[in-house]
């Protein structure tokens, strides 16, 4: 294990300790790179959840997606968020739905529980991305939807791109993932479609469908 892998593979201390400014610093963050990406899951998430659906937000982190959702009408009882951060939960109590302590790699949820679940910029946190992607599919009813922003490995557009990736593979608190590889993550669990939204700047958005079952025949 090398030493960013290291601190990555325990950084819900960091992140507690981040709770009260990370609202101003992930703003930040979609102003210089990600707003686009954000946008475009959020979009997504619109235009597939239907009344009655439930919804999963792993790494939910202060729940400001989820407040938006509850404004525009989306009903508070059909809302699951998770995060590994207690202090970053703090900051959802007063969202009133269905909130859980829990990792990415061991989600608390039992199998196919959420028509939609949304995973915002925590893949590239986590020290094996190929389980947390095994449980956000795991999570993912048949015919339903998994929408995940993240880092992406593109080419630089120019300085200021290329200070953001220093920055963040040098703190330690992320990286910078190829998209082939979280389709081909996806595509290794066996029955969901993906497409890569088109996208420019150092970050990503994929839309998985969950193929429905085949009914056993015989």
């Amino acid at each position: 294990m090398t030493h960013l892998d290291a601190r990555r593979s325990d950084l819900v201390p960091l992140y507690d300790q981040l709770a009260a400014s990370y609202d101003v610093l992930h703003q930040r963050w979609l102003r210089c790179a990600g707003g686009e990406a954000q946008s475009a899951l959020e979009a997504a998430v619109r235009a597939v959840l239907r009344p009655g659906d439930r919804l999963l937000d792993v790494g939910c982190g202060t729940g400001g997606f989820a407040r938006r959702l509850l404004r525009e009408g989306f009903a508070a009882q059909n809302v699951a968020l998770v995060d590994p951060s207690v202090e970053m939960l703090h900051l959802c109590d007063d969202i009133p739905c269905y909130k859980a302590n829990g990792r990415l790699d061991a989600l608390p949820f039992e199998t196919a529980e959420f028509d939609v679940v949304t995973c915002a910029w925590v893949i590239e946190t986590v020290p094996d991305p190929t389980v947390a992607i095994a449980e956000l599919c795991r999570m993912t009813r048949d015919g339903g939807t998994l929408c995940i922003a993240f880092c992406a490995e593109k080419p630089c557009r120019g300085v200021w791109d290329w200070c953001l990736k220093r920055s963040l593979i040098w703190r330690g608190t992320g990286r910078f993932m190829r998209v082939g590889d979280i389709e081909g993550y996806i595509g290794d669990y066996g029955d969901f479609s993906v497409q890569e939204v088109p996208l420019s700047g150092p970050a990503s958005m994929i839309v998985a469908r969950r193929k429905m079952a085949t009914p056993a025949t015989g």
